[in-house]
């Protein structure tokens, strides 16, 4: 049997940090960017790969928008197995847990810290499927950690306003960080370039990507 996430993998156990992490609320340059693409005069289709958090639905509501709200990981960590005999792919993973309609395509991708928890042939199967239900001009927020070691399980990220993030995480378990690179991500993001990046003194540095 192959496992499916890679957090079912084996490597280093989790190190538990000496005290409990705190909300924080941060300045979000590429969240303030990709505000700014927005227009009242049209709408758009937003697939959130976060928690359906009211604040962030509250926000898009300004707008004229249809969102997808699709809680990635714990459907990815819960997913059960798949056999050798059943033809396993990452591609195939997805295709199965994503079965978005033949005609939908995304304005807007918020994938936020996700690539942090994800292997690279993880991530590049999830772009490839995305890629299909995307189209040239779509953007893509991704948060990447400069830290060696990340929270156990993904933030939450609570939209405050345009251009503020609220930081929740759920566990004070910590786990090393793939610590992804500009190159890497060049590998993964196919057909997504960078068009906005910021390194936060938080140890966070913000993509918005645009699909070509």
């Amino acid at each position: 049997m192959i496992p499916w996430i890679s957090s079912r993998k084996s490597g280093p156990a989790p190190v538990a940090p000496e005290q409990e992490r705190e909300s924080k609320t941060h300045t979000s340059l590429a969240l303030n960017v990709l505000f700014h693409q927005i227009r009242h005069d049209r709408k758009y289709h937003i697939l959130d790969l976060g928690p359906a958090l009211g604040s962030n639905v509250d926000f898009f509501s300004q707008f004229s928008c249809k969102l997808y709200i699709e809680d990635l990981y714990p459907t990815l960590t819960s997913f059960d197995f798949f056999s050798p005999e059943d033809g396993f792919s990452y591609d195939a993973v997805f295709d199965y847990l994503l079965p978005f309609r033949k005609a939908t395509s995304f304005d807007i991708i918020l994938f936020w810290d996700l690539l942090n928890y994800l292997e690279r042939d993880e991530c590049a199967a999830l772009v490839r499927h995305l890629v299909k239900f995307s189209h040239p001009g779509t953007l893509l927020l991704a948060l990447i950690s400069t830290l060696k070691l990340i929270p156990e399980r993904p933030i939450e990220f609570r939209i405050l306003d345009q251009q503020h993030l609220l930081y929740e995480s759920s566990s004070s378990v910590l786990r090393p960080s793939p610590l992804y690179q500009e190159s890497d991500l060049r590998q993964i993001m196919q057909n997504f370039r960078v068009c906005n990046s910021f390194l936060l003194r938080h140890g966070i540095k913000e993509y918005l990507f645009l699909r070509d």
